[in-house]
This record gives structure tokens, sequence and C-alpha cells, in this order.
């Protein structure tokens, strides 16, 4: 297993990011007018996958890459203040959240921290692709979404770095 950064570490990166950083003036609207609502696996970089750069895209990250109503609030707000016109929910494969039972993810922490996880309900996922329809479509019918906003839905191959539009 890999160690930890530390926070000095991080610290130290940050400098040298800081040192030749150029981003002062860019706006805090999506440059290209896109979100991406995804994983928050490390092995997606939504910014490479798509060849964008910092100020171009939003991008909402949580366990699966799920519409959840949280999100779809987060969601409705960048559709009318952050020009977010088209917004791509895309969740990739060999996801934990699609590949273990409820009782298997509680079971692993319980053990990992002692702790009682059996009323624990993270939204795991059935069936990965119709839970992906299911939410393109459920956005798309989301009646405070602004008018004329584009919902698209992929899965990213993360073996392979290849995006697979599903409408």
């Amino acid at each position: 297993m890999k160690k930890s950064v530390t926070i000095s570490e991080l610290s130290d990166l940050n400098e040298t990011f800081v040192s030749t950083f150029s981003g002062k003036d860019i706006p805090g609207k999506a440059g290209k007018g896109l979100l991406i609502l995804t994983c928050m696996d490390s092995r997606i970089i939504p910014h490479e996958i798509f060849g964008l750069k910092i100020g171009d895209v939003k991008v909402i990250r949580n366990a699966g890459g799920q519409l959840n109503p949280e999100v779809e609030n987060d969601i409705v707000l960048a559709s009318y203040l952050l020009n977010c016109e088209r917004i791509v929910i895309m969740p990739h494969t060999k996801c934990a959240m699609a590949s273990l039972p409820l009782v298997d993810v509680r079971n692993t922490l319980a053990d990992l921290s002692k702790k009682d996880f059996s009323n624990f309900t993270p939204r795991m996922i059935d069936d990965a692709q119709e839970k992906l329809k299911s939410d393109v479509n459920s956005l798309k019918n989301n009646a405070l979404l602004k008018e004329g906003v584009e919902v698209h839905g992929a899965i990213y191959d993360v073996d392979t770095g290849k995006v697979n539009w599903i409408d």
C-alpha cells in the first residue's frame, strides 16, 4: 500500500503550483458551459479525460457519481448561475458502489473500524446502466432545471480511458 501524503508534502506541492499559477482572472462560471457529475474515484480526472483546462467545467463528485436531491439542487443552481448548459452524468466501470452489496460494505466497515455500521445506508447501485439511465431521465424531467439545458449520460472505462455515451 502506498504511503499517505502528509500535510507538509501537500504544502510543498502547493507552493510549486502557486509559483506557476495563472488562474487569477478566470471567471467562476463554466467556460465551456459544461458540468460533470462523476464519482470520487481517484482514477477519474475529468479535465484530462476531455482535454479541458481550468475554468472550463464544473465538477461534482460523490460515491458512484450518482444523482441525489442535494446534487440535483446544485445542478439546478449551476444551470442558472454558473453557465452550465450541458450536464454529463458519468459514473465508471469497476465502481465499488456498483460491485458490492450493502451488507458487505457494512461488514467491511465494521471490521475495519470496530464500530456499528448496521444503520449505515450509502447509496449502493444494483444495476449501473439502469441507475445511470434513471438519473439522466430524472434530471431531464426536473421542472426547475433551466430550459434548454442538455443532460447526457456516459460511463467512463477505468481500464481504457474511453467514455461510452448512453444516449
